[in-house]
């Protein structure tokens, strides 16, 4: 005997041995889709008993709302096997039927993968055992064409009039869009940090960026007591390149340039544009001499090999001055700016492609 269907509730069946739990089923599932005045209404369907045409009316009402939420809602016994749903839950169970009674007496095992039908099963098993409710979980489900859908899943106990759990209520939301739009929102965020911290032409740090790197490395070479070597870097004679070739080709060389002192360094040191064609290198943990031997690797990687151009290969240098800090030391980022540069100009001077190495002031010198 199909009690809900006798009642005239499209989409929904149910056995004769759930009509009492049918009512309290569909009151639940009411609340939780926050229909006040619907409820309110069904609550006094029974106090209308003296006009029928007026309960008729309501129960009318409340059967086309269940009937068409968009949100799926159903009502599983104590095993887990579907006693009633609507058409929402069926196509969230992936069948084309229009109603929900193909779900009937069917469980996730026979809709979903066995990995994922046994995820809501143990969920729901939880909730029936604990008589506790599982409130807004995301649950992510594969169909069979691949694509993913996200919904929001809450589930309750269902209680007969003994107060003893007997199955459990669930309604749900789909929230692909919701998930969709949060990844745009990531992926936009994302392009506006790097944007923000990188130069458009090279990718690499911009210059704001790049001192920020300097000055945290210099606070923890102080905190921990280790050097840190800063490189600046030139191209050589990169104004000919622009006048001869034009900015476009002088464009190539400068992103080429930045590419091979990127791929030169170790994944925890920084490269940045700090202006125009000049390059500034951040070596944490790296004492003098290795810092020189460092910056030969830089110079020599740039220089090489010409870089290939839509005009052919052009030749570039590049001069590099080095300053490290002591250990302990106390110079400040203008210090160091300041110092690295004038053995970035020693190096132009001695007939630049060369590397440097700044002399520090001699109050942070060793032992002064």
């Amino acid at each position: 005997m199909e009690v809900l269907a006798q009642l005239g509730f499209p989409g929904i069946t149910m056995t004769a041995g759930w009509a009492g739990v049918a009512l309290l089923a569909l009151l639940i599932c009411l609340a939780f889709a926050a229909v006040a005045l619907l409820i309110s209404l069904y609550r006094r369907a029974g106090i209308l008993k003296r006009s029928g045409e007026s309960a008729e009316a309501e129960l009318s009402m409340l059967r086309a709302v269940v009937a068409n939420l968009p949100d799926p809602i159903y009502v599983k016994d104590s095993q887990s096997r579907f006693l009633m749903a609507n058409q929402a839950a069926a196509r969230n169970m992936g069948t084309v039927a229009a109603t929900g009674a193909d779900l009937l007496g069917k469980s996730d095992f026979d809709f979903f993968p066995k990995e994922l039908a046994e995820t809501f099963f143990e969920d729901e098993q939880n909730v029936m055992h604990s008589g506790l409710p599982l409130v807004s979980k995301e649950e992510q489900i594969t169909d069979s064409d691949g694509r993913t859908r996200f919904v929001l899943s809450t589930k309750v106990p269902l209680l007969d009039a003994s107060g003893n759990v007997i199955g459990l209520i669930g309604v749900g939301r789909n929230i692909t869009k919701l998930k969709e739009i949060e990844a745009e929102l990531r992926k936009a965020r994302k392009e506006l940090e790097f944007k923000a911290e990188h130069d458009y032409l090279t990718t690499l740090f911009n210059r704001g960026a790049v001192l920020e790197m300097l000055e945290r490395e210099l606070n923890r070479s102080v905190r921990e007591k280790c050097p840190t070597a800063v490189l600046l870097g030139d191209l050589d004679h990169f104004k000919e390149v622009n006048d001869e070739h034009g900015h476009p080709i002088g464009d190539e060389v400068l992103r080429e340039a930045a590419r091979r002192l990127l791929g030169s360094v170790r994944n925890y040191d920084f490269v940045g544009r700090y202006g125009g064609e000049e390059f500034l290198v951040v070596l944490p943990n790296c004492a003098a001499a290795d810092a020189l031997a460092r910056a030969e690797q830089l110079r020599e990687a740039v220089a090489t090999t010409p870089i290939s151009t839509v005009c052919g290969p052009i030749s570039i240098t590049i001069s590099i001055g080095v300053m490290v800090t002591q250990e302990g030391g106390d110079s400040t980022i203008d210090d160091i700016l300041r110092e690295v540069d004038a053995a970035l100009y020693a190096a132009k001077a001695a007939g630049r492609n060369r590397c440097r190495l700044a002399v520090p002031p001699l109050s942070n010198r060793v032992g002064v």
